[in-house]
């Protein structure tokens, strides 16, 4: 079977699927993990880690190819052209809208602010946390980068920027920053909507994504370990997060 001809005669379908399914499957374990109000401190650090080791392990896994020659370039590049291709004009056009919902200096602007708003809260230590695990996810992503050192994929239609490719610092960027965003929300004003929250953070992470394929500045291997990798870490600091919060209302009980 030709998947990359399969990939194109259906892009917008599967970038649909994507984009909707997942971030509603993800709502519903999230409200269905929320109906258990005692959910022990010790089985939270082991969902963190298997979380956390399963991006790690995938990450590893596509740097291991990448490292290993030019046949998993050549699959990323036809499977990228594939999606670009197979992608009508309008739908390419929001998508390189969207993407600058991933950018540098929009991720840190997010930030600042969600760590002013705590400190005016005067939850001086959430606002500490947010504004180091952000921090150095930034940090950790461009070292990433400069260990592997991958050239920007061609034939991308807007500018490519200067920097390596994998993994994808918008991907990467986003799954911590809203990431974040989402766990202070649900942490401080717990809702009824806080399924929609959930659902409307990965939808924003999918979407920016699936826009740096779209428009060309990266692999799809490149955002597949961007998720992978800011996914761990993620996954890894709100574990760590959730942990101590809940041995300090243990004690405190």
């Amino acid at each position: 079977m030709d998947y990359t001809a399969l990939v194109q005669r259906h892009a917008v379908a599967i970038i649909a699927i994507a984009l909707f399914v997942l971030p509603s499957l993800v709502a519903l374990a999230w409200a269905r993990a929320a109906r258990c109000q005692r959910v022990p401190g010790a089985a939270v650090a082991v969902t963190a880690g298997v979380l956390a080791a399963l991006g790690a392990s995938v990450f590893i896994a596509i740097a291991t190819r990448i490292a290993r020659g030019t046949a998993f370039a050549s699959a990323d590049q036809l499977l990228l052209d594939a999606v670009r291709d197979g992608t009508p004009a309008p739908a390419a056009r929001w998508f390189a809208g969207l993407t600058h919902f991933g950018d540098p200096w929009y991720l840190t602007l997010l930030c600042v602010l969600m760590s002013v708003a705590l400190l005016l809260a005067r939850r001086f230590g959430l606002a500490v946390y947010f504004a180091a695990v952000t921090s150095a996810g930034g940090v950790i992503n461009q070292a990433l980068k400069a260990m592997m050192r991958r050239d920007r994929p061609t034939g991308s239609v807007v500018p490519l920027p200067e920097s390596f490719a994998f993994p994808s610092g918008h991907t990467f960027g986003s799954i911590v920053c809203y990431g974040m965003c989402a766990y202070v929300l649900l942490r401080l004003a717990p809702t009824r909507r806080d399924p929609f929250i959930v659902a409307l953070a990965c939808f924003i992470v999918l979407a920016i994504g699936a826009s740096r394929i779209v428009i060309g500045v990266h692999f799809p291997g490149d955002v597949i370990g961007g998720f992978a990798s800011g996914g761990a870490w993620l996954a890894a600091c709100i574990g760590a997060a959730e942990l101590a919060r809940r041995r300090s209302r243990a004690l405190s009980e």
